[in-house]
């Protein structure tokens, strides 16, 4: 009695336990175990009900999928249910499951290997060929409707090519983020002082449920279908129907391998190859699912409540932590005076690129992993790119060491620190060493004035010799200042006064809104203000209700804005660059003659003479307006190389004339004479 007592209680907590990470997993897009660790619990549950079977629930996490839904977003039910898919880590365990295929399906069949990308599934349906409904897989009988932010997701077809499709169809895919793009996301919020996202899938999920389709459609998510369910499809086998799903317009797995239940060590190769080499895909992927290739066979096979016995996910090794040695750490001071502590630590190799540095982002993090002087750190490649303190190895621990402490200074400038929640920020607004050079190097950067040759190195150089220590001091500069800097000629300097000259030359109230670093206030907010004001003054004296009435601007970036032109420091810096000729109007633009008024451009394929953002700050400069994708309004595509679908596109469109970079070059050049 008493070891039955013990089983119902192991029981008990253990779907407590998962129930928790399920909710943390799909509700809260938070990842608090691995999925070894929770496949491991999950399977200890599984094992323990089927030896217990008087302790059966059907609201166990061992049959259910998912979890339950979000109140804000409208569901629908699924007309064919989602199933998660059993996992396995193991080769004998995948050995097993084809030997229960071969008692089912006495004759040989064959099976597909597809990578599996690490996102979200979602369910798209599609009506007469159009996209109707979004669902995430929710708790696999009904989903959230996303549509509005899949819309943004350009390898998805809003409409189906051809017209060989039934109609009525699902298509089930995976929504996920490219590495370069995680990583441009990740490095956008370090700058802003933001801590970087460490789980590529969460955030794919948590960017799905955002209620600002602008902000999803920034993230550029991605999306690969791998299957296709309605009646009367054009084809039998889950293989054939990706040369289907590409002729409908989806981008579809490059990597799918076929074989039969007969050559099973030809998919034990595929496994250990992928498994060595996935970190060289620019997505990621966490295993391999393998499926029965005909769909009868799949039919024969069946399913449970929660998998289908037909597919089963060899899921890759995680990677080992690896471990180095605490050297120091040192504390940067942000330009909006956030300190960020950073762990210098003894050079290890992680996936292919030796790490040095690791963030430790803030106070309350320091305090909870207990760090300690010359700790032995244990890290990973959060997301496989960002290195990440995962834990400390307490049995290295030095004798005669002491915890690491928060500073109550500066280290840049020595006033004291200010705490907000779980942050520390530098109390003085004017005279930081840091905060000035942080600032100079936001309203140099591209995205502000674009001033190239002003990079870190030269501002931090230019402040030691004085001659760069306010924004204002960029256009005091000249040729014969410059050389004063060691490693630089006349030619270097006198490009650098050029570009200085040449932001001049396409600044716009938008860029210089932008380049002020005013918290909270991006490009898409710097163009909010830009629509609603006729200039900075405006901006200037407006008041709380004037900005709240804005869409997009809410009550902190209402009050942030006033408070930094609240600063005498600020608005001081807003009329000495008024005075050196930048537009800080937008009635300015509107009463000189743009040459490109009324012309819209979109750009493909990469630029050999400029980057695709001097570019549209060539045109905007010129009146003229930059698109993301083919419509209507655009009247040239611009190719570079390796150029992508946008050509095959535009040529159905009359009104859209193809042109490639020379021929652009020389459209700009001749309309700055017209100017």
């Amino acid at each position: 009695m008493n070891n039955d007592h013990k089983i119902r209680q192991k029981i008990l907590k253990l779907r407590k336990e998962l129930s928790m990470y399920n909710y943390q997993y799909y509700i809260l897009n938070q990842s608090k175990i691995s999925d070894e660790e929770f496949d491991k619990k999950l399977k200890e549950l599984y094992l323990l009900e089927r030896d217990y079977p008087e302790l059966f629930d059907t609201k166990s996490p061992t049959l259910t999928v998912g979890h339950q839904l979000s109140s804000y977003i409208s569901t629908f039910h699924h007309k064919y249910r989602m199933y998660s898919l059993k996992k396995t880590y193991s080769k004998k365990e995948f050995l097993i499951w084809i030997q229960r295929i071969k008692k089912i399906i006495f004759y040989s069949c064959s099976l597909v290997c597809e990578l599996k990308y690490d996102g979200v599934s979602i369910n798209l349906i599609y009506k007469n060929g159009l996209l109707s409904h979004a669902l995430t897989r929710g708790d696999g009988k009904q989903g959230e409707n996303v549509i509005a932010n899949v819309r943004t997701i350009k390898s998805i077809p809003l409409k189906l090519k051809g017209g060989n499709h039934p109609k009525y169809l699902e298509i089930r895919g995976e929504i996920f983020f490219e590495k370069k793009i995680f990583s441009e996301i990740n490095a956008n919020r370090i700058k802003h002082g933001l801590r970087p996202y460490y789980n590529q899938r969460n955030t794919a999920s948590g960017t799905l449920q955002m209620k600002d389709t602008k902000v999803v459609a920034s993230r550029h998510l991605s999306c690969i279908p791998y299957s296709v369910i309605g009646q009367n499809l054009p084809f039998n086998t889950q293989y054939k129907s990706f040369k289907y799903l590409k002729l409908w317009g989806f981008n579809v797995p490059k990597i799918i391998f076929c074989c039969n239940t007969n050559t099973i060590e030809e998919i034990l190769h595929f496994i250990d190859y992928w498994n060595n080499k996935h970190h060289i895909l620019p997505y990621y992927t966490d295993g391999i699912v393998i499926k029965i290739n005909e769909y009868k066979n799949q039919y024969i096979i069946g399913s449970t409540n929660k998998y289908p016995k037909w597919a089963i996910a060899y899921k890759f090794n995680p990677n080992k932590l690896s471990e180095t040695n605490l050297l120091n750490i040192t504390f940067q001071v942000g330009r909006t005076g956030i300190i960020t502590p950073i762990a210098n630590v003894y050079p290890v190799k992680i996936s292919g690129t030796i790490i040095k540095k690791v963030g430790l982002y803030n106070y309350r993090f320091i305090q909870n992993m207990k760090i300690h002087n010359g700790d032995s750190l244990l890290l990973e490649k959060g997301g496989g790119i960002i290195p990440k303190l995962k834990n400390i190895n307490i049995n290295k621990r030095l004798i005669k060491t002491n915890p690491i402490c928060f500073p109550k200074n500066c280290p840049s400038c020595q006033s004291l620190l200010i705490k907000k929640k779980d942050l520390y920020y530098c109390t003085n607004r004017i005279n930081c060493p840091s905060k000035k050079q942080r600032e100079i190097q936001h309203f140099v950067s591209e995205h502000g004035m674009n001033i190239k040759g002003i990079g870190k190195s030269m501002i931090k150089k230019l402040y030691k010799k004085g001659l760069l220590c306010e924004i204002t001091d960029l256009y005091k500069l000249n040729e014969k200042k410059i050389i004063q800097i060691n490693g630089v000629n006349q030619i270097s300097a006198h490009k650098i006064i050029n570009n200085i000259n040449q932001s001049i030359y396409y600044s716009s109230l938008k860029r210089v809104l932008y380049s002020l670093g005013i918290p909270h206030v991006g490009e898409y907010i710097s163009e909010k203000l830009t629509e609603h004001f006729s200039d900075i003054n405006a901006i200037i004296n407006a008041n709380y209700n004037h900005l709240i009435s804005i869409t997009g601007i809410g009550d902190k970036i209402a009050n942030s804005i006033l408070n930094y032109f609240s600063i005498h420091k600020n608005k001081f810096l807003v009329k000495k660059i008024m005075e050196k000729g930048l537009y800080i109007s937008s009635n300015n633009i509107k009463t000189t003659y743009l040459p490109l008024n009324g012309k819209s451009f979109v750009f493909t394929g990469k630029l050999s003479k400029m980057t695709r953002n001097q570019a549209k700050n060539v045109v905007e400069h010129l009146g003229g307006k930059v698109f993301n994708t083919i419509n209507n309004k655009v009247n040239f595509l611009v190719i570079g190389k390796n150029f992508g679908q946008k050509v095959a596109k535009s040529i159905k469109k009359k009104n859209i004339e193809i042109i490639n970079e020379d021929y652009f070059e020389k459209l700009i050049e001749n309309k700055k004479k017209e100017q």
